[in-house]
């Protein structure tokens, strides 16, 4: 969810409705596939897109042939180029046809491509991150299926919803600038640090701020005390006060120069927050996703 894709035509298929169980994914995540007839290393991540997305030197090595349907990645205002074509995939369960992606720019680090558990056909894919933790809560929230990018949840915040995503990937949570002004305005939110760029997708650098909240975010079991905002991404963050709370109303909010037309409400959370869970498992067929956290 770090992008939205704009495709030029139909959306990209969703794995097999068949229930196959439960599909572990554990250690570095990657499955040993072939993709094209050739060898590849999956990354499977709980914030990728459905469809895998390949590098580009590996659509390359094997010979994928761009078909008709476009699709683009926009990382604030800059937009990077991708295309699609329909291959042989076996995840060693047998082969089958899909139509993959893979744009001008590396997409994963470590592997040769990227896909989320909708991907999968198993009914349900369990992230093995570590041990139970003591302390720990398990909660089991309802899926948001996001299309082709992806699987997360929505969550309320202040009347306004914000669509969620979990990235193994991201060291640092983030969200766009309307969902950093919507959770300032719910949780006490006030910029604490000075501008800074942050690499955000596909090699692209955007300016972001972080924001510490007088009242945590609840996601689940975890606790979201800050969080990076993209100030310049999808909305205005004019709204987020500075530095630190009045005594005399700590929750103030005062919009400055606010658009009229909101933009994108979401929210990524990484490593910073979900080192603090031993498992984060989506159940497609229940349609739930269960964090198990301290």
């Amino acid at each position: 969810m770090t992008t939205g894709y704009a495709f030029a035509a139909a959306a990209l298929l969703l794995a097999g409705a068949a229930d196959s169980g439960e599909r572990m994914i554990t250690g570095d995540r990657t499955l040993a596939i072939t993709a094209g007839g050739v060898p590849a290393r999956l990354r499977i991540d709980p914030g990728a897109p459905t469809s895998p997305i390949f590098n580009p030197d590996f659509a390359a090595r094997a010979g994928f042939r761009a078909g008709w349907i476009g699709f683009q990645a926009r990382v604030g205002p800059v937009k990077v180029g991708g295309q699609t074509a329909v291959i042989r995939l076996d995840f060693g369960d047998g082969e089958f046809k899909r139509r993959v992606g893979w744009f001008t720019a590396p997409y994963v680090e470590g592997a040769d491509g990227a896909a989320g558990p909708g991907a999968l056909a198993a009914d349900r894919v369990r992230f093995v991150l570590g041990p139970a933790m003591p302390g720990e809560r398990s909660v089991s929230l309802p899926l948001a299926d996001f299309g082709r990018s992806g699987m997360g949840i929505y969550l309320d915040v202040g009347g306004e919803r914000i669509a969620v995503m979990f990235n193994l990937d991201r060291p640092r949570s983030f969200a766009t600038a309307s969902a950093g002004a919507s959770i300032a305005a719910s949780n006490g939110g006030r910029f604490d640090s000075e501008p800074a760029r942050m690499k955000i997708h596909l090699g692209v650098e955007r300016p972001v701020r972080h924001m510490a909240l007088a009242t945590p975010l609840s996601v689940g079991p975890l606790s979201i005390a800050g969080v990076m905002v993209r100030t310049g991404d999808f909305g205005s963050a004019a709204s987020i006060p500075e530095g630190e709370a009045d005594a005399g109303d700590p929750d103030e909010i005062v919009v400055v120069g606010a658009k009229k037309r909101k933009g994108e409400q979401r929210l990524l959370i990484g490593r910073d927050y979900l080192d603090r869970c031993s498992s984060i498992l989506f159940d497609k067929r229940a349609r739930r996703v269960t964090l198990s956290c301290r």
